[in-house]
C-alpha cells in the first residue's frame, strides 16, 4: 500500500516516522454520531513500535482493520465492562490501536483510556491475532 492511500483509508491528522517506530493519528467519524459534526470525529492515536515505515505500509491487515474497526471496538469494549464491577458505570473510547514487532499485544491491541482509578491513571488493553480474534483477557495497566 502508498503511504497516501493508507493515509487516504484512516484519515490521518498527522503521520511520524521516529528511531523507534512510525506513529499516526487518525480522524474517524464515529458510531455515535453527534449533531455537531465536529464532534462526531473521534481521533485515535495509531503506534507501531519498532515498524519501519516501509514495514508499516506493507502490512496486510490496514484495509480489513478499517472495515472491522467498529465490531472489533465493540467486541472489546464488552469484555472490559464484564471485568468492570457492576456498579460502577464507564463510558469507553477508544483512544488507540497498537503494534508492536516484540509481539506483546500480538497482531495489535486496541486501548482505552478509562482515567483515574484507586491504582492511578487506568489504562486498558484488549488484543488481538492476526485473524482479529481476541487473544487475552483484558490487560490494566496504569500510568
Amino acid at each position: 500500500m502508498r503511504k497516501s492511500e493508507l493515509m487516504t483509508l484512516w484519515n490521518v491528522e498527522s503521520w511520524s516516522e521516529e528511531p523507534y517506530g512510525v506513529y499516526f493519528v487518525s480522524r474517524r467519524l464515529g458510531t455515535n454520531r453527534l449533531e455537531n459534526e465536529a464532534q462526531a470525529f473521534q481521533k485515535i492515536n495509531i503506534s507501531c513500535t519498532s515498524y519501519t515505515e516501509t514495514e508499516v505500509l506493507s502490512l496486510p491487515m490496514w484495509k480489513q482493520l478499517s472495515v472491522e474497526l467498529d465490531e472489533l471496538d465493540q467486541l472489546a469494549q464488552e469484555l472490559i465492562q464484564q471485568e468492570i464491577p457492576q456498579e460502577e458505570s464507564i463510558v469507553l473510547t477508544l483512544t488507540d490501536i497498537m503494534l508492536n514487532k516484540s509481539g506483546c499485544y500480538d497482531a495489535f491491541a486496541l486501548g482505552y483510556d478509562i482515567g483515574e482509578s484507586p491504582a492511578g491513571h487506568l489504562y486498558v488493553l484488549v488484543s488481538f491475532d492476526e485473524n482479529f480474534t481476541v487473544q487475552q483477557d483484558v490487560i490494566y495497566e496504569t500510568l
